[in-house]
């Protein structure tokens, strides 16, 4: 159980896109409104005077999980589960203005798919120490350091770092969004929570300015 009672919670979200989300023909090309509930655990006394520092900003949160949701190809709930369990509990990125969160609760709820009949739902509860830290090997990604945040045979989601003043060649078929710090596109500016336009080529990071960003891709960049 957590140590703290304390929770930040985002509830009733309807998520409706084009997306790839279960196992039968019609959900892999028709769009599907999913249900979203998080809850995150962490002591709230610390975040009482006023810093964001010592809290969550659940407005990011909400934007890099529906990310998440957006562009991958999750054939399961319960892979999209697990990917947005493990990107919450994931240590605070360079330059991320977040507390560390030591509980995660995800519920999601496919409302449409039964036609009234039944509504398919996954809960899942997880604590900070079931994030494992895994990340690809550096020959293969530097001179990023790419984390593994969950990976399918269809699918993969990643928190990708990148140190300052280095530029990296973006893999084919990877769709980027800011977490924290900047990022050089074609010499426009991109900060955090920005989607990045889809491109192959090269990003950079300024000088002296590191940048971390969620990386969805299929196939999924350790396969």
């Amino acid at each position: 159980m957590p140590k703290y009672a304390d929770w930040v919670s985002l509830s009733k979200v309807e998520l409706a896109f084009p997306c790839v989300l279960g196992v039968s023909e019609w959900e892999r090309r028709e769009s599907q409104t999913l249900e979203l509930e998080l809850a995150m655990n962490l002591d709230l006394d610390d975040a009482a005077g006023g810093d964001l520092r010592r809290s969550v900003d659940y407005a990011a949160a909400l934007d890099h999980v529906q990310f998440i949701a957006q562009h991958g190809r999750w054939l399961l709930l319960e892979s999209m589960a697990a990917a947005m369990a493990r990107f919450i509990l994931a240590p605070p990125a360079e330059g991320e203005r977040r507390a560390q969160v030591r509980c995660v609760v995800v519920r999601l709820r496919k409302p449409d798919v039964f036609g009234g009949r039944a509504v398919p739902s996954v809960e899942i509860q997880r604590e900070a120490s079931w994030y494992e830290a895994r990340e690809l090997p550096p020959q293969t990604t530097a001179p990023a350091r790419v984390e593994i945040i969950q990976e399918t045979r269809q699918t993969g989601a990643y928190r990708i770092h990148l140190a300052p003043a280095v530029s990296w060649s973006v893999p084919t078929g990877t769709k980027l969004q800011m977490i924290s710090g900047r990022i050089l596109v074609d010499g426009e500016e991109m900060r955090a929570r920005s989607v990045l336009p889809e491109r192959d080529g090269l990003i950079s990071t300024p000088d002296e300015v590191s940048a971390s960003l969620l990386a969805v891709r299929q196939p999924p960049l350790g396969r």
